[in-house]
Parts: C-alpha cells; sequence; structure tokens
C-alpha cells in the first residue's frame, strides 16, 4: 500500500484499534495465477510480533478450495471513506491550486494463511468474534443463545483460518496537509453532509 510519511501510521497499537473497530476486512490470495477478493470478518488477536488474524469460512468456500495452506495473503483493513469538496478549505480558494480528494483510514496486513480444521478451534473463535461485537449491547448476544444441535452442525460446516501478520502498513489520509481551519471546516461540511460514512469521517479527523 503506497503512503507518504505525513500519512502513515506506524504504532502497532494503533494498527490494531483500527483494524478492530473495522473488522469486515478484504482478503486478497492468489492461487494458479490467479487473484481473488473476499470480503470476510476477521478476529484481530495481540499476537505474534505484529500480531495474529482469525476467520472462517464454509468448506464449500473458494479461499478454502482453491487457497492452498500456507498461501500468502494481503488483508485490507478500511474506515468509512467521503469525498472532500475543493469549496471546502478556507485557505487558497484565491490561487485555485485545489483539488477534489477522498478522507479514509487504512491498513494492509500480509502473511501466511494456515487452515484450522478443528471444531473446537471454530467455536473458541466464533465466541470470541461475537464477543467483540457484541461488548457494549445491554443484551449482549453469544453463542450460549443458540442451540448445541445448530452450533454443533456450524462447527462442522466451516473451517477456521488463522494469519500471522508478517507486515503492516497503516495509512490516516485525513487532510492533515491542510491548514487547521481547512480541517475545522472539512469537519463542519462532512456533518452536514447526508451519508453517515461522512459524519463517521468526520470524527476521525483532528482539528
Amino acid at each position: 500500500m503506497h503512503t507518504q510519511p505525513l500519512f502513515s501510521v506506524e504504532a502497532r497499537h494503533e494498527l490494531l484499534q483500527l483494524m478492530r473497530a473495522y473488522p469486515l476486512a478484504t482478503l486478497i490470495t492468489v492461487a494458479d495465477g490467479s487473484a481473488e477478493a473476499n470480503l470476510l470478518p476477521l478476529e484481530v488477536c495481540d499476537l505474534g510480533l505484529h500480531g495474529t488474524l482469525r476467520g472462517h469460512v464454509a468448506r464449500s468456500h473458494s479461499l478454502f478450495t482453491g487457497a492452498p495452506d500456507g498461501s500468502r495473503a494481503t488483508v485490507v483493513f478500511q474506515s468509512p471513506n467521503a469525498y472532500i469538496s475543493p469549496r471546502w478549505y478556507v485557505n487558497g480558494q484565491r490561487s485555485g491550486r485545489l483539488a477534489p480528494s477522498w478522507n479514509y483510514a487504512a491498513v494492509q496486513a500480509q502473511g501466511v494463511i494456515r487452515f484450522v480444521d478443528d471444531p473446537a478451534w471454530v467455536l473458541a473463535h466464533l465466541a470470541s468474534l461475537t464477543a467483540s461485537q457484541e461488548a457494549g449491547r445491554a443484551e449482549p448476544w453469544s453463542l450460549d443463545d443458540a442451540s448445541p444441535a445448530f452450533l454443533q452442525d456450524a462447527s462442522q460446516r466451516l473451517v477456521g483460518f488463522e494469519i500471522v501478520i508478517g507486515s503492516l502498513t497503516g495509512k490516516r489520509f485525513l487532510s492533515q496537509q491542510r491548514t487547521e481551519a481547512d480541517r475545522r471546516s472539512v469537519i463542519e461540511h462532512l456533518a452536514g453532509e447526508a451519508a453517515p460514512s461522512a459524519h463517521a469521517v468526520a470524527s476521525l479527523i483532528v482539528p
């Protein structure tokens, strides 16, 4: 993932925090010269030098049937994103040296995928992934609310996988190159947009 020093995020805890905040990731693998991208919710574990990702798919899923164990994987986590209009900038209007841009945050993780064919591992992973998403709810749902027969069937139909992260690259493109006045103006205009994603991006920008 291309990035520049001004927009780079290097702190490990910040990268893992962003990944946990937006766990539906794009997982890219290459098999027989053909690349495949899948959107999958991933559990981000604080294990290893850069962290570890855990996920699951159906046994019939092309990730399991098409990507050999030990394949290289690239995983991209991305925050909500929003278009930024040049008219929102307070400074630079007279020069005309302005262009539209897009604000977002993203993390790229790379590693090797290993499949885990173990029903007990799958159930433990599902419990942990669910707990992370249900945390803070008034009445959180857990695997205990599902029937044992259903869980047993699910654990047989699914296969787990783990990616020990070998490298992490983070990027925040959130108008850091603009003046404080510009950033405050961008936040104000994003807050007035109809799209909920624009409001989410406004909350990520540091004035």
